[in-house]
């Protein structure tokens, strides 16, 4: 399973961003150029299925994700538990999961950058413009979803035994960039911060000379 957390910021905003989490997780980034295809299963077969093709690579990145955890604890925590199997396979996959009855529900390209780094959980924090294709699998001619915003997404792998430390982990980072994006469970939108631009403008000028 994985702990989840998304938001949105303005493009102008994420230099500064950039230099906050450069600060507080001391490694280098990494650039991404993903292609996601989605697929939407049956009723019998779970949730959706992304695979997540990377540029110049013969192997996919498939990740299924499962129902979120639900119950009264669940509604209580900010951050989205659910259930996800991730594995690399063949591009080929493909033609197995359209004969086992899945369906293209959608197509993205997100291109930006990511930090992995250890703060009380495994913690990626992935921020990256999101664009649509025209064309089926015509990447070249992708557009933005929505120009001038960008995704921010926070996840920590964890497990039945240790979730909850993973969400205290998450919860409490999260803490640090509240100053330029909201971050919360998936689907709930929050918006962007409207003091974002000031606190955007401290971090330019200090230069993220402090790591946290």
């Amino acid at each position: 399973m994985e702990c989840v957390v998304q938001g949105i910021i303005e493009t102008q905003h994420v230099e500064a961003l950039e230099i906050l989490l450069q600060g507080l997780c001391g490694v280098l980034k990494e650039r991404l150029r993903i292609h996601e295809i989605c697929l939407k299963s049956g009723p019998n077969l779970g949730e959706f299925m992304h695979g997540c093709s990377f540029r110049g690579s013969t192997l996919m990145t498939v990740r299924h994700i499962g129902g979120a955890m639900r119950g009264a604890g669940a509604e209580q925590i900010s951050v989205l538990v659910r259930t996800m199997v991730e594995s690399k396979v063949s591009k080929n996959v493909l033609r197995l999961f359209y004969a086992l009855g899945y369906k293209l529900d959608h197509e993205l390209l997100r291109v930006g950058f990511a930090f992995h780094f250890q703060r009380g959980a495994q913690i990626t924090v992935t921020v990256s413009s999101v664009n649509k294709m025209l064309k089926l699998h015509a990447t070249d001619e992708a557009v933005p979803v929505t120009p001038g915003i960008q995704m921010v997404e926070v996840t920590a792998p964890a497990s039945a035994e240790n979730y909850t430390e993973v969400v205290s982990a998450v919860s409490s980072f999260c803490e640090y960039l509240a100053p330029l994006l909201h971050l919360s469970k998936p689907g709930i939108s929050t918006g962007v911060v409207p003091t974002a631009a000031a606190a955007a403008a401290s971090l330019m000028s200090d230069g993220g000379g402090t790591t946290l």
